[in-house]
């Protein structure tokens, strides 16, 4: 079957989008802005680094926003900032909250870098490592869409997207089934509640002596 123009030029705009993809790698701790930045410098920064996460070119620069931040900061999700100005800890948060929430709610991927980090690794290696990761699936995904050059109608270019779906929501279950069962070795593990205290028994109250009777 002869492909149409429309076809081929979608294809080209899938291939010009993977080769972006698969060169794109979110900034390391060492290369994250080193001074205080405000809001505004926050959401513009950190929407450059998640600008390969939009659907297409027209959502760009809508990842994250003012309020999404001040609701992960007022729900403990993200470390308060000191008066109103955010460092490389709140850079680094945001960009995995914001990574992870295409597949994750927010409450389960804030959980997974606080379990991270307080096991013995501080933030920093826990977001170079993330950062790593990432770029070597990016890469991965890079490859089966590049692979998209092949098929020959649109129906080949569904079955692909339909694979990559269905590997996603096997990975997402997988994911939520781990961190279900590290909740539930909290709860095991947690100490017992103190036992309330017995009830003193209460004494039976004397019977009251009789006045004694006049003599007559």
């Amino acid at each position: 079957m002869e492909k149409s123009e429309q076809f081929l030029e979608d294809v080209a705009k899938l291939q010009s989008w993977a080769k972006s993809f698969r060169e794109f790698k979110a900034n390391e701790w060492d290369t994250l802005p080193d001074i205080d930045l405000y809001m505004d410098q926050v959401i513009g920064y950190l929407n450059r680094q998640l600008k390969n996460q939009c659907k297409d070119d027209r959502e760009e620069g809508q990842i994250l926003t003012p309020s999404m931040i001040n609701n992960y900061v007022k729900s403990g999700l993200v470390t308060h900032p000191d008066r109103k100005k955010y460092v490389r800890e709140h850079l680094a948060q945001l960009y995995m909250l914001c990574s992870m929430k295409q597949i994750l709610n927010i409450p389960d991927a804030s959980e997974l870098i606080r379990r991270l980090s307080d096991d013995g690794h501080g933030i920093r290696e826990v977001y170079d490592s993330f950062i790593s990761d990432q770029h070597a699936i990016n890469e991965g995904i890079a490859l089966v869409i590049e692979q998209a050059d092949a098929v020959s109608s649109e129906y080949d270019l569904m079955r692909i997207a339909v694979g990559l779906v269905l590997n996603a929501t096997a990975e997402r279950i997988a994911a939520e089934r781990i961190i279900a069962l590290l909740r539930v070795n909290d709860e095991s593990v947690a100490p017992a509640p103190d036992a309330p205290a017995e009830p003193t028994e209460k004494k039976k109250p004397e019977p009251k002596k009789k006045p004694s009777e006049k003599k007559k």
